[in-house]
Formats: C-alpha cells, structure tokens, sequence
C-alpha cells in the first residue's frame, strides 16, 4: 500500500473513532476508541429493549444469534473454529476459566513469570492456597533474550501448567509464545496465555501455535465496549479445563437429576454461565468486524508494529529519557522513564498537553500505545510535550 493510501486509510479511521482526534489517542493499552458503528449497534440494540420490551421470543434468539456473531468475529480474528470461543467479561475471567479448571492435586507445580499481570498471578496464588500447588517464578528480566530457556530450567516432572503473557504489560515485550508452547508440550505441560496486550495488537493464528488457553479483553485492542472478552480453548485443552463456574449456557443437554451430573455444551460455551448483555456483546462484535472488514486486519498489525517502533525511537533519542521497552521484540507498547519526573506527574501533566498515556504502579514507569489509528503526530506531539514539560521544571 502507497503511503497515500495508508494516510487516507487512517484519516477515514480516525473519523470513524472520534475519540482519537479529541487528543493524543495513547492508551489503547487501558481502553481503546470506540467506533461510530459500535455505539450505533448497540444504541440500536437497546432502543429496540426499551420500546418492545426483553421479555419475547425473539429477543431470546436474537441474544442467541448475537453471541454467535461475536464467537464468529474473534474466531476469524484468531484464524480458529468458533466452537474454541468462550464469552466472557474480561481477561481474568478467562485466566481463571484456565488456571482453576485442571484438576490440582497437592504437590503440583505451576510455572509463572516475574512480568504478569495480576489477572494472571491472583489465580495462580488462588490455585496454590487452595490446592497446595507449588507457584515457580521464572525472571525474564525485560522479556527478551533466552527466555524459553529461563522458563524451561523451572520445568519438573510435577509441573503441569505455564502461565505467561504473549505482550507483557508493563515492559513491552512479545514473549516466543508457539516456542514456549513447544517446549512445554514436549514435557507434556498446559499453556495458559494473558493475551490482555497481544489481542489486536500481535498476529496470531491460535491453532498454530498450539497454545491450550488463550484469555483476552474485548475493550483494550479489539476497541469494544468494557466488560466484554473472550477466552480460547483449544479441541485438546477441552477435554483437560473443566468449567469452575456453570450455569443454564454451560449445559449441553438435560441435566441427570438422579445420577448427579450433566452433559457440557459443545465446545468452549461450556465455560460461558447464563445471560449476557446483550447490547455489550453486540458492540463487541461490531468493533471487531470494523477491525476485520474496515480497517484490515494485516494494516492493522502492521501499523500498530510501525509507530510502536516509531515511539520507540523517538523517545530514546531524548536526552533524559530511558526506554524499557526491548526494541527487538516489541509491537505497540512502549514503557519509559524521563529523569526527574515521577510517572504519576508526568501523565498528569501531559494530560494539560492532550497526550493521553497512562503510567504503572511498580515498577514506576510510563507507557504509551500506539494503536492502528495513531499518527507519527500523535507521538511527535507527545515527545515534544515532555520536552516543555521538563523546560519548564
């Protein structure tokens, strides 16, 4: 694609999201913008609630076919069967789905890393109180370099299960995810992913890599409504995961009342528990499909990648700033420091500025995303606004 072509592609994007002409877009990683088409489904979906009602027969089908539509979406997104597509409200939903849904025994062991997010950690620290499962922590430094390895060195006999991000949170790094996958296959170990920063930002094709769980957030990089996600499960993993909480959308067929058990759902519904809102799921589904039909989803990536090394550069070359984020496994997220400005300080001032970025708890960092909607303007405008801000002391 020309770079003209690509300029008028992002100007129709950015008229289509609002929000990232309203200032310097730079925080998909927390909440990403929202198409026009989403609000407009799900106003739609919900006028239609309010002037006939929730309570016909068709409403229920229409909820039916609208949760289809969305398991569709994310399957075409992740290039897999929309049977390996369970709903749910967020990430850690889909975390513990896969971490609580193996069968522990104590004096198991449980892989994690020095870089997850708690949505990954708590249910991990969870399984370990109650089961007396052994948490094993592998360091990954920034997240480059060997880290098959670091993780590998960890793996024993009694260990069943790795945890571990694709995008860590709060370095940047795209961890070797079908390498680890391979390597814990081979000592015949489950894969649970936090995709809560790979998920629209990373190409991935799940059943390539062989990942068994792959957990994902609906508002971040799909750019949907909050409180909507999914989690994959893969046909091998779903013989393995039990569902932990069930409810009347787990069941697959009628309940045995004497002999005391029931028939899941086919596939990875049978992880998803009850009603759903509606509305949310449609928003979803539209911001995908946006991503998917209008935006495309190669330009997506590749734009995403594009500024996210763009981001990159321009903040090292700044004197006083210190970029953490490793350069040669990076996509959109990009985390530094600038000397003598705590990070709370300086998100607070560049908000003056209209540069939306957000910073992290521990360690005290910044962190930028560069979305598929962002301009190198979006990035130029925030470097040249930490510069002013540290001018002006």
């Amino acid at each position: 694609m020309s770079a003209v072509d690509s300029q008028a592609r992002s100007a129709m994007i950015r008229e289509e999201m609002p929000a990232t002409r309203a200032c310097a877009y730079l925080n998909t990683g927390t909440f990403g913008p929202l198409p026009r088409a989403t609000i407009e489904a799900m106003r739609a979906y919900q006028q239609e609630e309010l002037e006939a009602g929730r309570i016909r027969a068709e409403g229920y089908l229409r909820a039916r076919e609208t949760k289809a539509r969305a398991r569709a979406a994310l399957a075409r997104l992740f290039g897999c069967s929309p049977r390996n597509i369970a709903l749910t409200r967020h990430t850690t939903d889909g975390m513990n789905i896969g971490i609580l849904g193996l069968n522990w025994r104590p004096g198991d062991e449980l892989i994690i890393s020095d870089l997850e997010h708690p949505g990954g950690q708590l249910p991990a620290y969870n399984v370990a109180r109650r089961f007396g499962v052994t948490v094993r922590l592998a360091r990954l430094g920034d997240g480059s370099g060997d880290v098959v390895g670091r993780i590998e060195r960890l793996v024993t006999p009694r260990t069943r299960m790795i945890v571990i991000s694709h995008l860590t949170w709060g370095t940047g790094a795209v961890l070797p995810l079908a390498d680890i996958v391979e390597m814990a296959h081979r000592h015949h170990v489950l894969v649970v992913v936090d995709a809560a920063q790979s998920a629209g930002s990373v190409p991935v094709n799940l059943p390539e890599t062989g990942v068994d769980v792959y957990a994902f957030p609906g508002q971040k990089w799909l750019c949907g409504p909050e409180g909507t996600g999914g989690v994959y499960v893969s046909d091998e993993a779903l013989d393995l995961i039990n569902p932990t909480v069930v409810g009347y959308a787990s069941m697959g067929g009628p309940m045995d009342h004497h002999g005391g058990y029931f028939i899941p759902a086919d596939g990875a519904q049978r992880y998803e528990v009850g009603g759903i809102n509606a509305p949310l799921t449609l928003g979803l589904a539209t911001s995908v499909e946006f991503i998917l039909d209008t935006v495309g989803l190669a330009w997506a990536y590749a734009r995403i990648a594009e500024l996210g090394r763009y981001a990159w550069n321009r903040l090292a070359a700044v004197d006083g700033i210190n970029v953490i984020t490793p350069r040669e496994c990076m996509a959109g997220l990009v985390s530094f420091t600038v000397e003598g400005i705590e990070a709370p300080q300086l998100v607070e001032r560049l908000a003056e500025y209209g540069v939306i970025i957000r910073h992290l708890g521990s360690p005290a960092w910044c962190r930028v995303s560069t979305g598929f909607y962002n301009t190198e303007e979006d990035i130029d405008r925030l470097v040249s606004a930490i510069q002013e801000i540290r001018r002006a002391g």
